[in-house]
């Protein structure tokens, strides 16, 4: 009686194993449904391997929450989740869906930051795209001195060091890490060979960027920015205020670029009117054009230059011939009014 108990219950035993093994290998082979629906999920930083497959589950995207996660478990998964924006098809399989999650398949979004462009024009940007949820905690990384200093970065703030270029970026990402990836950029691009010509010209990194950050700001034409360089370079070797324009917007904040001889006049560490040599920092970030140009100027003795009305400039080694343009182009721009 006994041993045909004991046969009973290990026959059951059997049964219901070989059960949950059909069940589990349907689950693996069939997926959700065939229709092949596109659906876009976002796994949240921190959350559990448990609540990533509630998600999934109350999106379609898999059907057993159970072996899905006895599944993540067989394969030790359950904490090795990635978080972040994923594209999933009802028609993938669960460990297809499950290997995306350990690879950290994420969707990726591309996004330009143009040359010239601030730390708050380009956290603005990343805010517009859906890629930044709090704008001022990245302004507030660009400032903070721990965070610049374990990024190997001597300078009052990240700004000028942010690369601007095209960039592939998942939502939910952290300010910090768009940030360093950014930095990471700015260094394949200051190479040993730029870092050496600044050494031998007497420059350190900082003074580089920041001179390179108002020649991009100052012209818009290729051609110019290694006779824009030059002034610069004549200025300061000659113990001349830069005079730059593009200074006083930044530290005003000015956001329609029109300023008045008032403006000039108002004392800040950025305003090259009232004081001498560059700015403590950047006013933008520049790109690799404007930096090579900032440390290879152009051999000539100019020392003025003014706007032509057309974008471009014209440049001068005198006071008097400076003056003579300025009001030339003063006056063509009255009979255009």
């Amino acid at each position: 009686m006994i041993k045909r108990i004991r046969w009973y219950v290990i026959t059951f035993l059997l049964v219901g194993a070989l059960v949950i093994t059909v069940q589990f290998m349907h689950f693996l082979i069939i997926p959700a449904d065939s229709t092949g629906v596109l659906t876009t999920i976002n796994i949240p930083a921190g959350v559990s391997f448990r609540k990533t497959s509630n998600i999934l589950a109350e999106r379609q995207i898999i059907k057993d929450k159970l072996n899905f996660k006895f599944l993540a478990y067989l394969m030790g998964a359950t904490h090795t989740v990635k978080y972040g924006e994923y594209l999933f098809s009802s028609s993938m399989r669960p460990i297809t869906i499950l290997e995306k999650l350990l690879d950290g398949e994420v969707v990726l979004h591309a996004v330009t930051i143009p040359e010239g462009f601030t730390d708050e024009e380009i956290a603005q940007t990343l805010g517009e795209k859906g890629l930044l949820d709090d704008q001022q905690s990245f302004i507030e990384l660009t400032h903070n001195p721990l965070f610049i200093a374990g990024l190997d970065i001597t300078a009052p703030s990240l700004e000028g060091f942010l690369y601007p270029n095209t960039y592939e970026l998942s939502k939910g990402l952290a300010p910090k890490e768009i940030i360093k990836k950014m930095i990471e950029q700015f260094k394949l691009v200051y190479t040993p060979e730029l870092q050496q010509r600044a050494k031998d010209i007497g420059m350190t990194m900082l003074q580089v960027v920041t001179l390179a950050s108002i020649i991009e700001k100052e012209t818009s034409v290729p051609s110019e920015r290694f006779l824009i360089s030059a002034v610069f370079h004549n200025r300061l070797k000659l113990r001349m205020r830069l005079q730059s324009d593009p200074t006083v917007i930044y530290a005003m904040h000015i956001t329609n670029d029109v300023i008045t001889k008032k403006d000039l006049r108002k004392k800040n560490p950025y305003n090259t009117y009232t004081n001498y040599g560059l700015p403590p920092g950047p006013i933008c970030n520049p790109g690799k054009e404007s930096i090579i140009a900032a440390l290879y100027p152009a051999n000539v003795k100019y020392l003025y230059f003014v706007a032509n009305n057309d974008g471009s400039h014209e440049f001068t080694r005198t006071l008097k011939e400076h003056n003579h343009y300025v009001n030339l182009y003063q006056r063509k721009k009255l009979k255009r009014r």
